[in-house]
């Protein structure tokens, strides 16, 4: 097996915060958004959907729930978690 020279290895990408790079941003403010004009339509607070969380499995405080929302880099996992908990579903086609 023949070694490659340190020198030749390119370096690795400089790691860049999540917050700072525009596009992850820009998705997140979607997600929120989406999740609070979910809660807008059904007429859901964020008690109401802590409430409706836990009864899918999902343990939160109300405060975590309400963080998370406001921050918007929750997990694909925590969207599709809210919109079920709101008899919501996004289908794929």
């Amino acid at each position: 097996m023949e070694m490659i020279d340190k020198v030749q290895r390119p370096a690795p990408p400089k790691p860049v915060a999540r917050k700072r790079n525009p596009v992850n941003a820009e998705y997140e403010d979607k997600a929120r958004e989406m999740v609070r004009e979910a809660m807008r339509a059904k007429g859901v607070t964020v008690d109401q959907l802590t409430t409706r969380l836990s009864l899918i499995g999902v343990d939160m405080s109300s405060g975590g729930v309400a963080n998370k929302i406001s921050r918007g880099g929750f997990s694909s996992a925590f969207l599709l978690q809210c919109l079920a908990a709101m008899d919501l579903e996004i289908k794929v086609e």
